[in-house]
């Protein structure tokens, strides 16, 4: 089977000659015909077939607006093809026979993007980068994508609100984080109604908890911005096999640092030591054309890896929740990979006792094989951002600087803003509450809530 990389280079214009479809495509555009129309320093191309007009593109040239048009004109006269061939952060390689546990985790995602790209008419031309969460039940032996998202942005200073209505960081591994914390709500409104779930369970006068045979696999196609990719970059890729045990490297100062993303920056710079009442940067400050901060997607994973990827909201609701594994699709050095997921937060110190449940969790880490070194191509990534989880069904398609759902797509359920934004999130929270009779833990004010678990916040601040 032959695998491109994740980042997934949708079938353009550019390569049709790549596909079987090509034949009855030639035919096809023997009828198109193709019109040019100029209006407000956008560039529109309107393809005809049989004198009716078949589709359109926009773009800022010519060029950009014939690749649109023929896009969507690909997709409504031939059937989209497998997008078995993957496209990893404009890598690509071929898998090795047998398929590994990562490989399956990889397929798994891949083919489940694959659906649900196929129902959505927008132009997804170009590199992307998706993450997946795969849940495995143990006892029937079976694996589920329950969480997929693609994305390589995050908002911009000038879009940024204070109501919780935007998406702060639409890189694909946070977007498919906050899926499966839907897919939690979800799970958790079917127990406060007193109905049965298959994924969680609860203990009379206990918090709720996954049953014992469920787990949880992340998959994400390159390695994740921050620690994790800096140095991977550096000293290149790993192919040496591993066991569960970890083997972090720590050969520089400036290995293990947290790291941000910084607004209109290339680099990572490392983040300098606040005090507790600076650490969140001023709203006025911003606005006036500080660049935002945003925290990096290593840092993030490692957070999880310690507090449980539930989030400080539903932490009043159950226990943490870790990931079994972890597996990438590129750029996996297993020394780096480990550092930054996990490792640094025991490096020179002796663990503090944690509140029950918690835990410094050291998940299984793999890539996917490759038969040889992947090839690099470059690609332009898209504002466009795409997020599915099976508790909602269907697919949203959002702006990755603005942090809004792309409304013209018709993906967008909520008017204005995303379902998997900060207000979304706590509106399915004060749901949960108000089904189990607990209002009372939802506050007036966004952090106050998140501040009610009193364990998650203490585990947050141990010093680890």
């Amino acid at each position: 089977m032959s695998l491109r990389d994740p980042e997934v280079n949708i079938p353009s214009v550019h390569s049709w000659k790549t596909h079987k479809r090509m034949e009855k495509l030639e035919e096809l555009k023997k009828n198109l015909n193709v019109v040019l129309l100029i209006a407000q320093r956008m560039l529109t191309v309107r393809a005809y077939m049989e004198k009716r007009i078949l589709a359109e593109g926009t773009g800022s040239s010519e060029k950009k607006a014939r690749v649109v048009a023929a896009e969507v004109s690909l997709n409504i006269l031939a059937p989209r093809p497998s997008l078995r061939a993957l496209t990893y952060q404009g890598f690509s390689f071929s898998l090795s026979e047998p398929l590994t546990f990562h490989d399956r985790i990889a397929k798994l995602c891949h083919e489940k993007f694959d659906n649900v790209v196929a129902d959505i008419p927008e132009n997804l031309v170009g590199r992307k980068v998706i993450a997946g969460i795969v849940m495995e039940t143990k006892t029937t032996k079976t694996f589920d994508v329950i969480s997929i998202a693609s994305g390589t942005r995050f908002i911009k200073g000038a879009a940024l609100t204070t109501d919780g209505h935007v998406l702060v960081d639409s890189h694909a591994e946070i977007l498919a984080a906050r899926g499966m914390r839907k897919f939690l709500y979800y799970h958790l409104t079917k127990l406060s109604k007193g109905e049965k779930s298959t994924v969680l369970q609860r203990i009379e006068g206990e918090q709720a908890e996954l049953a014992p045979d469920i787990q949880f696999h992340l998959y994400i196609s390159t390695a994740p911005c921050g620690d994790g990719a800096i140095f991977t970059h550096s000293s290149g890729q790993s192919e040496e096999e591993h066991d569960d045990s970890h083997k972090p490297i720590f050969a520089k100062n400036k290995q293990g640092l947290l790291r941000t993303k910084l607004e209109q920056s290339e680099g990572m710079p490392p983040t300098k030591k606040v005090r507790e009442s600076h650490q969140y940067q001023d709203m006025n400050n911003v606005r006036r054309g500080e660049r935002l901060r945003v925290m990096s997607c290593s840092d993030k994973i490692c957070k999880w890896n310690l507090l449980g990827m539930q989030g400080a909201l539903l932490a009043t609701q159950m226990k943490p929740v870790y990931f079994s594994s972890i597996t990438l699709g590129t750029f996996y050095n297993h020394g780096h990979i480990a550092r930054a997921m996990c490792c640094r937060l025991e490096k020179g110190c002796r663990v503090p006792s944690l509140p029950d449940g918690y835990k410094v969790n050291h998940p299984l880490l793999g890539a996917v094989s490759r038969k040889k070194n992947p090839r690099r191509s470059v690609e332009k990534s898209k504002k466009l951002c795409i997020n599915w989880n099976s508790a909602d069904e269907c697919a949203e398609l959002t702006n990755g600087t603005t942090g809004v759902p792309n409304i013209s797509s018709g993906f967008a359920k909520h008017k204005g803003y995303s379902r998997l934004c900060k207000q979304g999130m706590l509106r399915s929270y004060e749901n949960i509450c108000r089904s189990a009779g607990l209002l009372e833990l939802v506050k007036d004010d966004y952090l106050e809530t998140k501040n009610v678990s009193k364990r998650y916040q203490r585990c947050k601040k141990s010093p680890i």
